[in-house]
């Protein structure tokens, strides 16, 4: 056993176990450690940025929040705006349509008394032509009875024809 090169392999290699194992144990503690540390810092870092990111994601809730309560009043705002604008214009609408109406009932009115001064002054005219006409003929009625007239009183005498020569 004493002779084999595996056994004496294995007996150096405790020895050097034994001789530099504490430094390597150091060596591999220290590094283990430092990675450990290291991951420790990475793994607060990455708590702080996830703790920073909630908080800002929070803000960003918050102030998208704000942002849609401000664009309901804006919309609610608009909306009554519409609305009142929507009424006044309804009610220019119908003074104007008012306005429309009377001019147009006027107008009518006048262009009723036009047309009934037209309609008097054609009856006027018309019945003027009718008198004439008619006086016209009693005119020449009475003209040929007072030629007939005259006619039979120079037929008619009083006296006799014979009385005056």
């Amino acid at each position: 056993m004493f002779e084999t090169p595996e056994f004496w392999v294995l007996i150096s290699f405790i020895l050097f176990l034994i001789v530099f194992g504490k430094k390597i144990m150091g060596f591999l503690t220290q590094s283990l450690d430092e990675h450990r540390n290291k991951i420790s810092r990475q793994l607060e870092e990455a708590k702080r940025l996830h703790d920073e990111a909630l908080s800002l994601l929070e803000a960003y809730k918050q102030k998208h929040a704000e942002a849609l309560k401000q664009a309901a009043k804006i919309i609610a705002f608009a909306e009554e705006e519409a609305l009142a604008l929507k009424k006044e214009k309804e009610r220019e609408f119908d003074h104007f349509v008012k306005q429309r109406e009377k001019a147009l009932l006027e107008r009518m009115e006048n262009e009723k008394e036009e047309t009934k001064a037209v309609f008097r002054k054609q009856i006027l005219e018309e019945a003027i032509t009718y008198v004439e006409r008619f006086l016209e003929a009693q005119k020449d009625e009475k003209k040929e009875l007072t030629e007939n007239a005259l006619k039979e009183i120079t037929n008619i005498s009083l006296f006799p024809k014979d009385f005056l020569k």
